[in-house]
């Protein structure tokens, strides 16, 4: 092998050498801008709908009709309340009931669902997603005094049924909004998250 044979050789190494580390370099920029979206786009479905009570205002104190028969009240609970507005016919709804189920078992808040739909539908619904007929509203009325549009829906209570925070929720991290919105000391979860994203640039 001759003299300029190696120096080629060597020239080529140092060439590839410098395009892996490049592409290094931009795979890693890569990572670092995908993760900052999304840290960007993970909490935009819990945003707080502007029409209807807001956090602070007390909610209906009538009482609404549940699956057993019964009515529930949505003051008075012997905990904070998770109000989740869903659907037999929504898959989203399927897919955050049970994360708001274990949610609500970590954070000591009571679950309680509602709708609006056939009795038959609903009685079915709840079968099949573990929920106690006691503990699903299905009475159009509730709806209304909320003003819920858009499913699912949610809606933390105090025991004495005052609006914490609410939002349209469709993961855990949805969730865990409502309640850092509450504890953070923030009146709507849209202003957490605006402070959380804030905070993120910032660092």
């Amino acid at each position: 092998m001759t003299q300029a044979t190696l120096q080629t050789l060597v020239v080529i190494n140092v060439m590839l050498t410098l395009v892996l580390l490049a592409a290094f370099i931009v795979a890693y920029r890569m990572v670092l801008r995908i993760r900052r979206l999304f840290q960007e786009i993970a909490p935009v479905g819990a945003l707080t709908n502007a029409r209807g009570p807001q956090p602070g205002d007390t909610c209906p104190a009538q009482p609404f009709a549940t699956l057993d028969g019964r009515t529930l009240e949505l003051a008075g609970g012997t905990m904070p309340r998770l109000l989740l507005f869903v659907s037999a016919s929504c898959p989203i709804s399927r897919k955050v009931i049970p994360i708001a189920r274990n949610f609500c078992a970590k954070e000591q808040l009571e679950l309680v669902l509602a709708g609006d739909d056939d009795l038959v539908v609903q009685a079915h619904f709840a079968q099949q997603t573990g929920t106690s007929p006691a503990l699903f509203v299905n009475d159009p009325a509730l709806g209304r005094a909320l003003e819920v549009d858009k499913l699912p829906a949610a809606f933390l209570l105090d025991q004495q049924g005052v609006l914490i925070a609410r939002g349209l929720v469709n993961n855990r991290e949805h969730l865990e909004s409502l309640l850092n919105a509450w504890e953070s000391g923030f009146n709507t979860v849209q202003a957490y998250i605006n402070h959380t994203r804030k905070q993120n640039r910032a660092g």
